[in-house]
């Protein structure tokens, strides 16, 4: 099971905490990274937004896989929308 630490962090005047060096080398968190801001309930959750992306690029390469898509066809599909919508924007061209 995962270890759980607890440790307290102050809010600046602007809103601004430090997370610990420890936590932040844990969970490669490097200077100008971003997080994800979580509300849930009255706890707030902050999750490296790199790890969460790339979990939902999984997820997605996975379900495409599975549905047989390939990115060829992904591709094909975007050209067909865009000349769609420009033929709406711009029906005279």
């Amino acid at each position: 099971m995962t270890q759980t630490k607890l440790s307290s962090l102050t809010v600046t005047s602007k809103g601004q905490v430090t997370l610990s060096a420890k936590a932040r080398r844990q969970l490669k968190i490097d200077k100008g990274d971003t997080l994800i801001e979580m509300l849930v309930g009255k706890c707030l959750v902050l999750l490296p937004e790199s790890q969460v992306l790339s979990a939902t690029m999984r997820k997605a390469q996975a379900a495409l896989k599975a549905a047989g898509v390939k990115p060829e066809d992904i591709l094909e599909e975007a050209k067909h929308v865009r000349k769609s919508k420009l033929k709406e924007r711009y029906p005279g061209l």
